[in-house]
């Protein structure tokens, strides 16, 4: 089993579950040869370094994209940014920024 089914079985609701697919594919878009793990409870994308992660959370979807990012894309995650590496997205699949999360993650691939 994969990474992600096995990530999905531990969400409650379909809508969690569409949410959990909507961020894989935003992610494996711009990272088709990332290895996908549950790393910490979160799925995980590694290219072989540690690129991001995200979890589907009660009141939010987690968007955690390590600490490198976070400096270079200040200005930009401004509005989802909690705590010191954390950024919060709405439960809303047309609210996720989908460019930022894919510059995010492309950034930090190559840096």
């Amino acid at each position: 089993m994969d990474a992600i089914t096995t990530y999905l079985q531990t969400l409650d609701t379909e809508k969690d579950k569409q949410l959990a697919l909507k961020m894989h594919e935003i992610i494996s878009e711009i990272l088709p040869d990332a290895q996908v793990k549950i790393s910490y409870g979160l799925v995980g994308y590694f290219q072989p370094k540690q690129i991001c992660f995200f979890g589907i959370n009660k009141q939010h979807i987690g968007f955690y994209p390590t600490s490198k990012p976070i400096r270079h894309f200040q200005n930009e995650i401004t509005p989802f940014l909690s705590g010191k590496t954390t950024l919060r997205f709405p439960k809303d699949e047309s609210a996720i920024p989908k460019k930022l999360v894919q510059d995010i993650a492309l950034w930090n691939l190559k840096n």
